[in-house]
């Protein structure tokens, strides 16, 4: 067996492909599918200026003191930050590339191209660009476009790079009227980027609309470029209306997620109709797209072809996932699994609307509006605001966030303050939606920003200098101890009395033996002669999700447990224990959840201690192990340098101020050659994109209708003269609101 195993190490090593790329980052829970801003307001609960900014970049976040007038100078609200260096702050703002030098001095970055807002922040410097491209008279550009971007910012320098692209081909501008990046999603060590673009047929000389995702494999680091494929869609719609927005929705409580698109369209005569568009497994499609295409499979081609209009296929090869071979940027059209209408139908106050992912049947009339019938009982509300036009003054924004509670958010955004609604959807529950009728103030920025911490949200006015935010204590979602620490205690949950409370004050430091404890274990001693079944016994049951959380047993370091199975209510596992080392060790048992980057683990461990006794043919067995992974590090290393001197090797090639331009422009090993595959006017030639900078690294940092639960409800906080009212506190760019309390409390601050 040993020997066995030795021969599979051996063919592992021997069948390593170098191209040198990194390991994906984590994401936090609350920005795992999306990230939907970079900067937030960390000021501590009890002051009143905002004085304190939070920065997040890929699951990572500091703080910074800032001076208000550096913020309203550099308008960081709506900043791509990049970095998290505080003092070479480097983002993107108004489509410009600039650093925050000291935390005073604003200057300039030079980037040779056009920046756009679809910036998404990877660390390290390093971020993606999708070019916004809009050339409705088919002129060539200059610079030229591409499609796709991975951009390096150097604080150093103050230079803006491309590293890897997805370039345009000689002239592609004669048939990309538009191409824009409307959304993106992201789970599963996978990036899905939501592409509006319009594509002119020479043959037929007729303009065609169609949405596009596009896949990327984040754990190819900076070849993730490499890696993309695409589905596409085409409706009647697209082409009779204008899309003015496209957004995806994720409801994570479903297993797998419940993954569609909610896509707004402008009519002839100018109203908005809001459809969703459902996918049939949504993760397989693009495995698929690139099988069928390596098979050579009909009606499957390379994006290249598609959007020039050619009717080709792909070339025959071997599939690999997150690969692409000789198919760069495989394709497909593919129909929608379904489509239904959503209706942002609102009542003067609070609202009840169906489920965002729910099938139903509705009539308007002139005051009411009706989507359920059960029995005798009709589900409607009277109409208060219909917004089915003049969507410059509306937008609709979707928030979504991981297990344990799969919460789903929708903000509605209405530049009249009294006229916007913030919707949430809890575990199969009906979409309730809260409105403010205090503040009629118009001119409020279409979009909601995430607060990290303290949780919530904010909206801003910029040309009055005010910001609205609402605090929300999602700390009482979490219905167990486990649950309240592990996914809480990073922002202020405490589980104190068996229940799950806010306390920003708490001096919880360790969570060992917080949440259950070990009662005992048997056997005490493990040697040759023993059996290897190890039985411990909690103190309650350990209530988890194997799908999302590990448990870990073990004795000491580096005796590990598997084949763990509980009893029936979860208080006492087996498990086979495999010795490593002797001693006397403590049990321990670790509850992690290695998906997102702020959770916390929770453990155990044993008052006495385990009496381990290895064979010494086992230690035999540890020395040729220790010294083949001594064996596999000394060829990892050389796999590096020779991965070095490769790059080294195409820098000199490449610093030839011709070179031939491919349709990915990357320096690396899995760089392909691309003349036999290409028509000849990819022979042309341009300057060279490359840098002498090593890639940096990825890092983290509709069957029954629910009824409303009580989980579903946001507790607010009333006046004693005005109970229906919802107190939001108006905050002057130098102030903030206090602590609020409940589900979902909104205070109102007036100016000094």
């Amino acid at each position: 067996m040993l020997i066995a195993n030795l021969i599979k190490i051996i063919q592992l090593i021997l069948s390593i492909k170098y191209s040198c790329s990194f390991r994906p980052f984590k994401h936090n829970r609350f920005t795992y599918y999306k990230a939907e801003n970079n900067v937030f307001d960390a000021t501590p609960s009890g002051r009143e200026k905002v004085d304190s900014l939070g920065i997040y970049v890929a699951g990572q976040t500091i703080h910074t003191e800032l001076s208000l007038e550096v913020i309203n100078k550099s308008e960081l609200w709506d900043a791509k930050v990049v970095n998290l260096n505080k003092y070479r702050l480097m983002f993107v703002q108004k489509n410009k590339p600039r650093i925050l030098i000291a935390l005073e001095v604003d200057i300039d970055m030079t980037y040779s191209g056009e920046l756009s807002d679809s910036i998404i922040a990877f660390g390290d410097n390093e971020a993606l660009h999708v070019p916004t491209i809009s050339n409705p008279s088919l002129t060539k550009p200059v610079p030229e476009w591409n499609y796709i971007e991975l951009l390096y910012f150097d604080d150093q320098n103050g230079k803006v790079s491309v590293k890897r692209s997805l370039p345009w081909l000689k002239d592609d501008w004669k048939f990309i009227k538009e191409w824009k990046m409307m959304d993106y999603i992201h789970f599963d060590d996978k990036l899905y980027l939501l592409i509006k673009r319009s594509i002119w047929n020479e043959k037929t000389t007729n303009v065609t609309q169609e949405i596009a995702i596009i896949r990327l494999c984040l754990d190819k680091g900076s070849e993730l470029i490499s890696s993309a494929i695409e589905i596409r869609y085409n409706r009647p719609e697209f082409q009779n209306d204008q899309i003015t927005e496209a957004i995806f929705i994720c409801v994570a409580y479903y297993v797998p997620e419940k993954i569609f698109l909610l896509i707004t369209h402008k009519t002839a005569n100018q109203t908005l109709v809001h459809k969703r568009y459902f996918f049939n497994d949504f993760v397989s499609l693009f495995d698929k797209t690139g099988k069928e295409c390596a098979s050579g499979a009909n009606n499957y081609t390379l994006m290249r072809y598609h959007l020039r209009s050619e009717v080709r296929s792909c070339q025959k090869t071997n599939y690999k996932s997150c690969s692409s071979n000789e198919n760069i940027v495989p394709s497909v059209e593919l129909d929608f699994d379904q489509i239904l209408e959503y209706h942002f139908i609102f009542a003067y106050g609070n609202s009840t609307n169906p489920p965002i992912e729910f099938a139903y049947n509705s009539t308007i009339n002139g005051t009411h509006f009706c989507w359920k019938r059960v029995g005798i009982r009709e589900y409607c509300m009277e109409i208060h605001r219909n917004f089915n036009n003049d969507n410059s003054i509306q937008n609709v924004q979707a928030f979504f966030y991981g297990y344990p509670t799969g919460t789903f958010l929708l903000s509605y955004n209405n530049k009249r303050y009294n006229e916007s609604r913030l919707c949430v959807q809890y575990e199969f529950g009906l979409l309730a939606c809260y409105k403010d009728d205090i503040i009629s103030m118009d001119d409020y920025q279409l979009r909601t920003y995430f607060n990290h911490r303290p949780f919530g949200f904010f909206r801003f006015a910029k040309a009055k200098g005010l910001i609205a935010k609402f605090l929300i204590n999602h700390c009482n979602e979490y219905n167990s101890c486990i649950q309240c620490m592990m996914y809480g205690l990073n922002f202020d949950c405490i589980w104190s009395n068996s229940m799950c409370i806010d306390d920003e004050k708490h001096n919880v430091t360790q969570t060992v033996n917080y949440c259950f404890k070990i009662t005992s274990f048997s056997p005490s001693i493990f040697d040759s002669s023993s059996p290897e079944t190890l039985t411990i016994q909690l103190d309650r049951p350990l209530k988890f999700n194997a799908s999302h959380e590990i448990l870990d047993i073990k004795a000491g370091p580096n005796n590990h447990c598997t084949d763990v199975t509980p009893n029936h209510n979860g208080s006492i596992f087996k498990c086979s224990l495999h010795l490593s080392e002797s001693g006397l060790f403590m049990i321990s048992v670790i509850l992690r959840n290695d998906r997102y980057a702020d959770t916390i683990s929770m453990s155990a461990l044993s008052t006495e201690k385990v009496y381990v006794d290895v064979p010494e043919f086992v230690y035999l067995q540890i020395i040729i192990l220790l010294f083949l992974g001594l064996l596999l590090i000394s060829l990892l290393l050389i796999v590096y340098l020779r991965c070095d001197k490769e790059q080294l090797k195409k820098f000199r090639t490449h610093t030839n101020p011709k070179k031939k331009r491919g349709f990915f422009e990357t320096p690396s090993a899995v760089t392909r050659v691309l003349e036999q595959i290409l028509p000849s006017y990819m022979k042309t030639k341009t300057n060279s994109t490359f840098r002498t900078k090593q890639s940096s690294k990825l890092v983290k940092s509709g069957s029954t209708m629910p009824s409303v639960s009580q989980k579903s409800k946001i507790k607010v906080k009333v006046t004693a003269m005005k109970e229906s009212k919802i107190k939001v506190k108006l905050i002057p760019t130098g102030k903030r609101l206090k602590k609020s309390e409940g589900k979902l409390s909104m205070k109102k601050l007036r100016n000094d």
